[in-house]
């Protein structure tokens, strides 16, 4: 679970890191390769790889924490469910008032 959880937050700010950060995370959690797999591409220790990764992890959760792009979409989701699952055929003003939240994004 917290390797997809490392995956989303690699989706939303992986740019955001340096570019050899970027490609470990990108071989760790897209291509889904292990710590020595990815040490014997990069010709590095195994220690090394997960140092990296660590520290990339550090850099993706603060982004979120700053951010909050995540928690914001995922809020976004549950308003368009509750609107969805509403009986009122009346639903223009609620998507009218999520519609403005997503564009203060």
């Amino acid at each position: 679970m917290k390797k997809i959880q490392l995956g989303i937050l690699n989706d939303y700010y992986g740019k955001l890191l340096n570019p050899y950060q970027s490609e470990v995370m990108r071989m760790y959690c897209d291509c889904d390769m292990s710590l020595a797999e990815i040490a014997s591409e990069l010709d590095i220790t195994r220690q090394g790889v997960r140092e990296v990764i660590l520290r990339s992890e550090r850099k993706l959760n603060e982004y979120e924490n700053k951010l909050g792009l995540i928690k914001k979409v995922k809020t976004i989701i549950k308003n368009i469910e509750e609107i969805i699952q509403k009986d009122d055929f009346n639903a223009k003003e609620d998507l009218t008032k999520l519609l403005n939240s997503v564009k203060e994004l």
